[in-house]
């Protein structure tokens, strides 16, 4: 099963559990469409176990990662104010998912 992009862009459709899957990893600031060396945030890769684990990752601006992981190793996250942005590319629809924190879920 597959996701179909209108149950992305619905976040309530995305399922109650969430897989941190990878180590967070930093992504640079743009100015005037140029990349610096300078981190914005990390990138949350996750898997949405009821949509068939389906993945996604989500964008946190933050300075350091809130959340460590070994490679190999998982956890259940959850996201503060989730958000998801369609957009165009190729020809193709993507989607770009950006939220204000992430926390480990009990």
């Amino acid at each position: 099963m597959s996701i179909n992009v209108k149950d992305l862009i619905d976040l309530s459709k995305l399922g109650n559990t969430m897989l941190l899957v990878e180590p967070p990893e930093a992504y640079t600031k743009f100015v005037d469409g140029e990349r610096t060396d300078e981190i914005e945030g990390y990138k949350y890769s996750v898997v949405l176990v009821d949509h068939n684990y389906d993945k996604i990752q989500v964008k946190v601006e933050e300075q350091t990662a809130s959340i460590s992981l070994e490679k190999g190793e998982t956890v259940k996250v959850q996201f503060e104010n989730l958000e998801v942005f369609p957009f165009s590319f190729n020809n193709r629809i993507g989607l770009s998912f950006k939220a204000k924190s992430v926390h480990i879920k009990k």
